[in-house]
Protein backbone atom coordinates (compact mmCIF):
# COMPACT_ATOMS: atom_id res chain seq x y z
CA UNK A 1 0.00 0.00 0.00
CA UNK A 2 2.88 2.32 0.85
CA UNK A 3 5.00 1.57 -2.06
CA UNK A 4 1.38 2.42 -4.18
CA UNK A 5 1.20 5.87 -2.19
CA UNK A 6 4.72 6.29 -2.84
CA UNK A 7 4.28 5.68 -6.97
CA UNK A 8 1.34 7.74 -7.91
CA UNK A 9 3.22 10.82 -5.98
CA UNK A 10 6.24 10.05 -8.20
CA UNK A 11 3.69 10.39 -11.34
CA UNK A 12 1.88 13.18 -10.29
CA UNK A 13 4.63 14.99 -9.47
CA UNK A 14 5.51 16.68 -12.94
CA UNK A 15 2.23 17.18 -13.20
CA UNK A 16 1.85 19.69 -10.19
CA UNK A 17 4.79 21.65 -10.73
CA UNK A 18 3.77 21.95 -14.44
CA UNK A 19 0.55 22.74 -14.96
CA UNK A 20 -0.36 26.16 -14.53
CA UNK A 21 -3.93 27.20 -15.58
CA UNK A 22 -5.50 24.14 -17.87
CA UNK A 23 -2.06 23.13 -19.60
CA UNK A 24 0.89 21.66 -19.06
CA UNK A 25 3.17 23.61 -20.88
CA UNK A 26 1.57 27.46 -21.10
CA UNK A 27 2.16 28.65 -24.71
CA UNK A 28 4.57 31.99 -24.96
CA UNK A 29 2.01 34.04 -27.58
CA UNK A 30 0.41 36.35 -25.41
CA UNK A 31 -3.55 35.89 -24.79
CA UNK A 32 -5.93 37.56 -22.56
CA UNK A 33 -9.81 37.83 -22.63
CA UNK A 34 -9.94 41.49 -23.53
CA UNK A 35 -6.92 42.84 -25.99
CA UNK A 36 -6.52 39.41 -27.55
CA UNK A 37 -10.10 38.00 -26.08
CA UNK A 38 -11.71 34.56 -27.28
CA UNK A 39 -12.96 36.01 -30.38
CA UNK A 40 -9.31 36.50 -31.63
CA UNK A 41 -7.70 33.40 -29.96
CA UNK A 42 -8.02 31.16 -33.25
CA UNK A 43 -5.81 33.30 -34.95
CA UNK A 44 -3.26 32.62 -32.40
CA UNK A 45 -4.17 28.68 -32.20
CA UNK A 46 -5.69 26.86 -34.50
CA UNK A 47 -7.34 24.18 -32.03
CA UNK A 48 -9.60 26.98 -30.95
CA UNK A 49 -11.34 26.91 -33.90
CA UNK A 50 -12.10 23.18 -33.63
CA UNK A 51 -15.43 21.84 -33.62
CA UNK A 52 -14.70 19.82 -29.65
CA UNK A 53 -14.67 23.14 -28.15
CA UNK A 54 -15.56 23.99 -24.54
CA UNK A 55 -17.63 25.25 -22.98
CA UNK A 56 -21.03 24.40 -24.07
CA UNK A 57 -24.39 25.72 -23.55
CA UNK A 58 -26.18 22.92 -21.79
CA UNK A 59 -29.67 22.20 -23.98
CA UNK A 60 -31.65 19.83 -21.69
CA UNK A 61 -34.21 18.79 -24.43
CA UNK A 62 -31.12 17.77 -26.87
CA UNK A 63 -29.71 15.92 -23.83
CA UNK A 64 -29.18 12.42 -23.73
CA UNK A 65 -30.29 10.63 -20.61
CA UNK A 66 -27.76 7.55 -20.25
CA UNK A 67 -28.94 5.17 -17.62
CA UNK A 68 -25.71 3.09 -18.27
CA UNK A 69 -23.95 6.08 -16.67
CA UNK A 70 -22.75 4.38 -12.98
CA UNK A 71 -22.52 7.17 -9.82
CA UNK A 72 -19.99 9.75 -10.37
CA UNK A 73 -17.01 8.94 -7.25
CA UNK A 74 -15.06 12.18 -5.59
CA UNK A 75 -12.59 10.12 -4.08
CA UNK A 76 -11.09 12.66 -0.81
CA UNK A 77 -13.49 15.34 -1.63
CA UNK A 78 -16.14 14.31 1.19
CA UNK A 79 -13.06 14.61 4.18
CA UNK A 80 -13.10 16.83 6.29
CA UNK A 81 -10.66 18.94 5.31
CA UNK A 82 -10.41 22.05 7.45
CA UNK A 83 -6.35 21.32 8.76
CA UNK A 84 -5.14 21.55 5.00
CA UNK A 85 -3.78 24.72 3.77
CA UNK A 86 -3.66 24.86 -0.39
CA UNK A 87 -1.64 27.13 -2.07
CA UNK A 88 -3.32 30.19 -4.17
CA UNK A 89 -1.82 32.37 -6.42
CA UNK A 90 -2.57 34.99 -9.42
CA UNK A 91 -1.41 33.52 -12.67
CA UNK A 92 -2.36 36.87 -14.74
CA UNK A 93 -5.62 35.14 -15.83
CA UNK A 94 -7.72 33.36 -13.17
CA UNK A 95 -6.80 32.34 -9.24
CA UNK A 96 -5.50 28.78 -9.06
CA UNK A 97 -5.50 26.78 -5.87
CA UNK A 98 -3.15 23.82 -5.92
CA UNK A 99 -3.93 20.89 -3.48
CA UNK A 100 -2.19 20.12 0.04
CA UNK A 101 0.58 17.51 -0.52
CA UNK A 102 -1.34 14.79 2.08
CA UNK A 103 -4.41 15.34 0.10
CA UNK A 104 -5.09 12.76 -2.89
CA UNK A 105 -8.16 13.82 -4.42
CA UNK A 106 -9.34 12.11 -6.85
CA UNK A 107 -12.33 11.37 -9.69
CA UNK A 108 -13.36 8.28 -11.11
CA UNK A 109 -16.47 6.20 -11.86
CA UNK A 110 -19.11 8.36 -13.59
CA UNK A 111 -18.36 5.96 -16.86
CA UNK A 112 -14.54 7.35 -16.95
CA UNK A 113 -12.26 4.65 -17.93
CA UNK A 114 -9.19 5.88 -15.50
CA UNK A 115 -9.07 7.23 -12.38
CA UNK A 116 -8.47 11.37 -12.39
CA UNK A 117 -6.06 12.87 -10.27
CA UNK A 118 -6.71 16.40 -8.98
CA UNK A 119 -4.02 19.02 -10.15
CA UNK A 120 -5.42 22.12 -9.76
CA UNK A 121 -9.05 24.32 -8.98
CA UNK A 122 -9.72 27.41 -10.77
CA UNK A 123 -12.36 30.37 -11.07
CA UNK A 124 -14.21 31.76 -13.62
CA UNK A 125 -16.07 35.20 -13.32
CA UNK A 126 -17.80 38.13 -14.56
CA UNK A 127 -17.50 41.81 -14.54
CA UNK A 128 -21.04 41.56 -12.90
CA UNK A 129 -23.53 39.64 -10.73
CA UNK A 130 -25.60 38.29 -14.41
CA UNK A 131 -22.35 37.02 -15.90
CA UNK A 132 -19.10 34.70 -15.39
CA UNK A 133 -19.82 31.03 -15.90
CA UNK A 134 -18.30 29.48 -18.96
CA UNK A 135 -21.04 26.92 -19.21
CA UNK A 136 -24.58 28.06 -19.56
CA UNK A 137 -27.99 25.78 -18.81
CA UNK A 138 -30.84 26.57 -21.24
CA UNK A 139 -28.94 29.71 -22.55
CA UNK A 140 -28.85 30.67 -18.45
CA UNK A 141 -25.59 32.09 -17.42
CA UNK A 142 -24.27 31.89 -13.61
CA UNK A 143 -22.31 34.48 -11.58
CA UNK A 144 -19.31 32.02 -11.43
CA UNK A 145 -18.22 28.69 -12.42
CA UNK A 146 -14.92 26.39 -10.66
CA UNK A 147 -13.32 23.94 -12.41
CA UNK A 148 -11.34 21.37 -10.54
CA UNK A 149 -8.87 20.22 -13.42
CA UNK A 150 -7.74 16.44 -12.64
CA UNK A 151 -5.10 14.30 -14.83
CA UNK A 152 -4.65 10.47 -15.35
CA UNK A 153 -1.37 10.01 -13.99
CA UNK A 154 -0.21 7.19 -16.83
CA UNK A 155 -2.25 7.98 -19.58
CA UNK A 156 -1.73 12.22 -19.16
CA UNK A 157 -5.80 12.63 -20.50
CA UNK A 158 -7.79 15.14 -18.76
CA UNK A 159 -10.90 15.95 -17.06
CA UNK A 160 -12.07 18.30 -15.68
CA UNK A 161 -15.13 18.78 -13.04
CA UNK A 162 -17.29 21.95 -13.28
CA UNK A 163 -19.80 23.51 -11.01
CA UNK A 164 -21.77 26.53 -11.06
CA UNK A 165 -22.31 29.18 -8.42
CA UNK A 166 -25.73 30.94 -8.32
CA UNK A 167 -26.99 33.43 -6.29
CA UNK A 168 -28.83 33.71 -3.14
CA UNK A 169 -30.25 35.86 -0.50
CA UNK A 170 -28.06 34.82 1.98
CA UNK A 171 -23.84 34.46 2.58
CA UNK A 172 -22.71 31.25 2.15
CA UNK A 173 -20.15 30.90 5.48
CA UNK A 174 -19.19 27.59 3.72
CA UNK A 175 -17.29 29.90 1.38
CA UNK A 176 -15.53 31.99 3.37
CA UNK A 177 -12.05 30.37 3.27
CA UNK A 178 -11.88 30.54 -0.36
CA UNK A 179 -13.63 34.08 -0.54
CA UNK A 180 -10.92 34.93 1.80
CA UNK A 181 -8.14 33.45 -0.38
CA UNK A 182 -10.15 35.49 -3.48
CA UNK A 183 -9.63 38.72 -1.71
CA UNK A 184 -5.75 38.01 -0.92
CA UNK A 185 -4.73 36.96 -4.43
CA UNK A 186 -6.66 39.83 -6.43
CA UNK A 187 -3.84 41.90 -6.95
CA UNK A 188 -0.65 39.53 -6.08
CA UNK A 189 1.40 36.82 -8.10
CA UNK A 190 2.60 36.01 -4.57
CA UNK A 191 1.21 32.80 -3.69
CA UNK A 192 -0.80 32.04 -0.26
CA UNK A 193 -2.02 29.37 1.75
CA UNK A 194 -5.27 29.06 2.72
CA UNK A 195 -7.41 26.08 4.74
CA UNK A 196 -10.17 25.52 2.29
CA UNK A 197 -12.46 22.46 3.30
CA UNK A 198 -14.04 21.44 0.03
CA UNK A 199 -16.58 18.73 1.91
CA UNK A 200 -18.76 21.50 3.13
CA UNK A 201 -19.08 23.49 -0.76
CA UNK A 202 -19.26 20.59 -2.83
CA UNK A 203 -23.35 20.00 -3.83
CA UNK A 204 -24.59 16.75 -2.35
CA UNK A 205 -23.40 13.04 -3.08
CA UNK A 206 -23.88 11.49 -5.03
CA UNK A 207 -23.96 14.22 -7.55
CA UNK A 208 -26.36 14.01 -10.71
CA UNK A 209 -24.10 15.47 -13.89
CA UNK A 210 -23.87 16.13 -17.83
CA UNK A 211 -21.33 14.81 -19.65
CA UNK A 212 -19.47 15.50 -23.06
CA UNK A 213 -16.73 15.53 -24.81
CA UNK A 214 -14.39 18.98 -25.17
CA UNK A 215 -11.78 21.25 -24.77
CA UNK A 216 -9.58 23.40 -22.20
CA UNK A 217 -11.47 26.70 -22.09
CA UNK A 218 -7.99 28.59 -22.35
CA UNK A 219 -5.50 28.42 -25.19
CA UNK A 220 -4.27 26.41 -26.42
CA UNK A 221 -7.67 24.91 -26.30
CA UNK A 222 -6.78 21.65 -26.44
CA UNK A 223 -9.50 19.07 -27.00
CA UNK A 224 -9.75 15.71 -26.19
CA UNK A 225 -11.38 16.67 -22.48
CA UNK A 226 -13.62 14.93 -20.55
CA UNK A 227 -15.75 17.49 -19.32
CA UNK A 228 -18.67 16.39 -15.80
CA UNK A 229 -20.84 19.58 -15.28
CA UNK A 230 -22.82 18.82 -12.16
CA UNK A 231 -26.54 19.67 -12.57
CA UNK A 232 -26.63 20.87 -8.70
CA UNK A 233 -25.07 24.58 -8.47
CA UNK A 234 -23.06 26.07 -4.97
CA UNK A 235 -25.09 29.21 -3.50
CA UNK A 236 -22.87 32.62 -2.78
CA UNK A 237 -24.40 35.78 -2.44
CA UNK A 238 -24.53 39.07 -4.38
CA UNK A 239 -22.47 40.51 -1.43
CA UNK A 240 -19.94 37.76 -1.53
CA UNK A 241 -19.62 37.42 -5.28
CA UNK A 242 -18.11 41.46 -4.41
CA UNK A 243 -15.30 39.62 -3.64
CA UNK A 244 -13.83 39.32 -7.61
CA UNK A 245 -14.90 43.59 -8.04
CA UNK A 246 -11.52 45.01 -7.33
CA UNK A 247 -9.61 41.44 -9.07
CA UNK A 248 -7.15 42.50 -11.68
CA UNK A 249 -9.59 40.87 -14.49
CA UNK A 250 -12.27 42.13 -14.49
CA UNK A 251 -13.73 39.07 -16.29
CA UNK A 252 -12.25 35.63 -17.53
CA UNK A 253 -14.97 33.49 -18.95
CA UNK A 254 -14.77 32.16 -22.85
CA UNK A 255 -18.15 32.03 -24.23
CA UNK A 256 -20.10 28.67 -25.05
CA UNK A 257 -18.87 27.12 -28.40
CA UNK A 258 -20.93 25.19 -31.14
CA UNK A 259 -21.97 21.57 -29.91
CA UNK A 260 -21.10 20.57 -33.49
CA UNK A 261 -21.85 17.01 -33.89
CA UNK A 262 -21.50 16.08 -30.14
CA UNK A 263 -23.55 14.39 -27.65
CA UNK A 264 -24.17 15.67 -24.21
CA UNK A 265 -25.05 12.97 -21.58
CA UNK A 266 -26.45 12.91 -18.61
CA UNK A 267 -26.90 10.33 -15.75
CA UNK A 268 -30.53 11.76 -14.89
CA UNK A 269 -33.48 12.64 -16.74
CA UNK A 270 -33.62 16.82 -16.16
CA UNK A 271 -35.81 19.18 -16.85
CA UNK A 272 -36.91 20.26 -20.44
CA UNK A 273 -36.97 23.75 -19.02
CA UNK A 274 -35.32 26.52 -17.24
CA UNK A 275 -35.96 26.37 -13.17
CA UNK A 276 -35.56 22.62 -12.64
CA UNK A 277 -32.73 21.11 -11.27
CA UNK A 278 -30.44 23.62 -13.04
CA UNK A 279 -31.85 26.40 -11.25
CA UNK A 280 -31.43 24.83 -7.60
CA UNK A 281 -28.68 25.96 -5.38
CA UNK A 282 -27.56 22.94 -2.97
CA UNK A 283 -28.70 24.43 0.35
CA UNK A 284 -30.34 27.38 -0.78
CA UNK A 285 -32.43 25.93 -3.53
CA UNK A 286 -32.55 29.11 -5.54
CA UNK A 287 -34.84 29.31 -8.20
CA UNK A 288 -34.24 30.68 -11.44
CA UNK A 289 -37.61 32.64 -10.91
CA UNK A 290 -36.53 34.10 -8.23
CA UNK A 291 -33.11 35.64 -9.93
CA UNK A 292 -35.29 37.05 -12.75
CA UNK A 293 -37.37 38.75 -10.98
CA UNK A 294 -34.32 40.31 -9.42
CA UNK A 295 -32.84 40.49 -12.51
CA UNK A 296 -35.54 42.57 -14.25
CA UNK A 297 -36.14 44.95 -10.87
CA UNK A 298 -32.52 45.89 -11.02
CA UNK A 299 -32.68 46.60 -14.55
CA UNK A 300 -35.74 48.77 -14.11
CA UNK A 301 -33.18 50.89 -11.00
CA UNK A 302 -30.62 51.17 -13.51
CA UNK A 303 -33.06 52.42 -16.48
CA UNK A 304 -34.63 54.89 -13.60
CA UNK A 305 -31.19 55.78 -12.83
CA UNK A 306 -30.58 56.79 -16.36
CA UNK A 307 -33.36 58.68 -17.00
CA UNK A 308 -33.90 61.03 -14.50
CA UNK A 309 -31.25 63.71 -15.15
CA UNK A 310 -32.98 64.06 -18.46
CA UNK A 311 -36.29 64.44 -17.20
CA UNK A 312 -35.48 67.13 -14.75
Amino acid sequence: MLLKFVLQCLFLLPYLNSINTQNTNPPETHWDYQREGPDAWHHLFDTCEGEAQSPIDIRTPLVKYDSSLPPLILNGYATNMSSFLWNLTHNGHTIVAYPPPLARLSMSGGGLIDTYYLVQFHLHWGYNAFQGSEHTINGRKYPLEIHFFHRAPFTGAFAVLSIMFDRQRDDNIHLNGLLSAVNRTVNSSTAIEQSIDLSRILPTYPPRFYRYNGSLTTPPCTEGVIWTVLARTIPISAYQLRAFENNIIPFNFRPPQKLHTRKVLANFRPDTHEGGEEGESEGGHHSSASSNHLEIVQLILLCFACIAPILQ
